[in-house]
């Protein structure tokens, strides 16, 4: 078994010094780009397959409350459990308890929605919305679609390290 020269060790130290600074300063450019401090999302749970799988990770960015639209994909805090949740905007709400606007949310997996069960009878305030997950259009045949942008089993290795 050969060890490492003083020299080799010295380069290998200066290569991670560099690999770290350039993941801070990539951290640090998505987290303005988003408008979000925590921009990348690891999905658990089933409640959105066949669109989200658990392990993805997802990005996700602020958006007015005025620009959040009926099927798009958010991570809000959730009041009733404490944590966060991904799942699909199905309807929006104006009313006295909402900040400016609340939104119901359902799991594209779930039966109901979140209406009660994660979340108020009336939806979640704006101010609880962490971010909407990031889509790109897609077209399938002559349809035009959004997808979520999602790194398929890389959160994966956030929760074994968790």
């Amino acid at each position: 078994m050969s060890s490492f020269s003083r020299k080799e060790a010295v380069k290998i130290v200066i290569l991670l010094l560099v690999t770290v600074a350039i993941v801070l300063a990539l951290r640090v450019a998505i987290v303005k780009a988003t408008g979000v401090s925590s921009p990348i999302v690891v999905v658990k749970g089933t409640s959105m397959l066949p669109t989200l799988y658990y392990g993805d990770l997802v990005i996700v960015h602020k958006v007015p409350p005025d620009k959040i639209r009926v099927g798009d994909i958010v991570v809000y805090k959730s009041e009733y459990r404490g944590e966060l949740v991904i799942h699909r905007v199905i309807k929006i709400v104006k009313g006295p308890q909402c900040k400016p606007l609340c939104y119901v949310t359902k799991g594209d997996n779930n039966i109901a929605s979140d209406a009660g069960f994660l979340e108020p009878a009336y939806g979640i305030s704006y101010d609880k919305v962490i971010g909407v997950v990031y889509s790109i259009h897609i077209q399938v045949g002559k349809m035009d679609m959004k997808a979520p942008l999602r790194i398929p089993y890389l959160g994966l290795l956030v929760l074994l390290i968790r």
